[in-house]
């Protein structure tokens, strides 16, 4: 595959790239429980800011789109529509693909049909309450699709219903109601619900779609600002990134040493810290955005990793670990043994994504832009 980072953002690209490898390099811990020490702590401590960094960029991007859409004069329905139909046509395919693939797998290992399979072909397997043992990883693919028809469907109603209203404004508005409303959802939780412990929350809470809609909205927030106040943000940039950062090593690594816990604090864990962990990732775009790295292999590197990352996302965890556990069986290992299985796991990992995007995922897209399509959808 020819790889191009003409029309790219190298930030961004890095900023992908190190979110996928965080969680692959989190879920490598299923591998064994005989790591050192400090690189389990660090297996332990990544995953959850690599997904939330995805979120964030999603929600800046889509909000890009969705801004120009809104602000068209013809804004209608159409737009909604074909909107919706391009990430589909991006997201879907390979979902689907892989969905099939991980029934085959389950079903080879475990000799059975997953419990409650439909829902996962209709994103709702995290709906309301923690996901099955089944496909792991599709919990954050849940949100995002939720995420993409609520926003410019309620954008449409309000163009709709008020006319007359600017429409960034609107955008705005609609972006700061699904904001509190999905906050809203995290207080009530809190009030009525009881978590003993980080496991607990992380599944009841971080990995549940009622309670995490709001997440992708945020970079829909960050957007705004941006392309209202983009000066103002360049400008402060290295300020934004430094806070950011060391927000996120509060966060994520500092929290329990100063005493933050989901038992003594359970107001900050369910219903601020998501928020402010978002808030921390928004505060380093900016810098990514303007960023520039010289280096050609780097650059080629960090496209490449961020291009297949998807595919990566989808296949890693209960796809090809869950299938090299199986036939080889990994919780024994210790030493160089560990660490050979550990460099295979990566590598067939990174191969195996490579080809699924560049055989599958990006020419199923490109058919998007097909002529026939187009008519289909009504576009000239």
């Amino acid at each position: 595959m020819n790889i191009s980072n003409k029309k790219r953002n190298i930030g961004l690209d890095l900023a992908r790239t190190t979110a996928i490898l965080l969680v692959l390099f989190a879920h490598t811990l299923w591998i064994s429980d005989h790591y050192p020490k400090v690189i389990e702590a660090a297996m332990r401590l990544s995953g959850t800011i690599g997904v939330e960094v995805f979120f964030i960029i999603s929600g800046f991007l889509i909000g890009k789109i969705i801004l120009r859409e809104i602000n068209a004069p013809d804004y209608s329905f159409q737009n909604v529509k074909t909107f919706l139909f391009r990430r589909w046509f991006r997201t879907f395919p390979n979902y689907y693909f892989l969905l099939l693939v991980n029934v085959g797998v389950w079903f080879f290992v475990y000799g059975e049909l997953p419990e409650k399979l439909y829902k996962y072909f209709i994103y709702i397997q995290n709906f309301s309450e923690p996901s099955l043992p089944f496909y792991r990883v599709s919990w954050s693919l849940a949100v995002e699709q939720f995420s993409y028809i609520i926003g410019p469907v309620l954008m449409l109603l309000g163009v709709k219903f008020f006319p007359k209203k600017n429409r960034d404004a609107l955008y705005l508005i609609v972006t700061i109601f699904i904001i509190l409303c999905f906050t809203a959802t995290k207080i009530h939780f809190y009030y009525n619900h009881t978590l003993t412990d980080i496991v607990d929350w992380n599944e009841n809470i971080r990995k549940v779609l009622i309670y995490r809609l709001d997440v992708v909205y945020y970079g829909f927030l960050l957007r705004y600002v941006y392309n209202k106040r983009m000066e103002l943000l360049l400008k402060y940039k290295m300020q934004l990134l430094w806070l950011g950062l060391f927000i996120i090593v509060i966060l994520h690594i500092f929290r329990t040493f100063i005493g933050i816990t989901v038992q003594d604090d359970p107001f900050f864990m369910i219903v601020l810290y998501l928020p402010l962990n978002s808030f921390a990732i928004a505060c380093l775009i900016p810098h990514l955005t303007v960023m520039e790295i010289q280096s050609k292999i780097w650059s080629k590197f960090l496209t490449t990793i961020s291009l297949i990352s998807y595919s990566l996302y989808l296949l890693h965890y209960t796809i090809i670990l869950h299938t090299m556990k199986v036939i080889f069986p990994s919780e024994a290992l210790r030493g160089f043994e560990l660490w050979a299985y550990t460099f295979l796991y990566w590598g067939i990992t990174i191969l195996l994504s490579y080809l699924l995007y560049v055989y599958f995922e990006k020419p199923v897209t490109d058919l998007r832009d097909s002529p026939k399509l187009k008519r289909l959808l009504g576009r000239n």
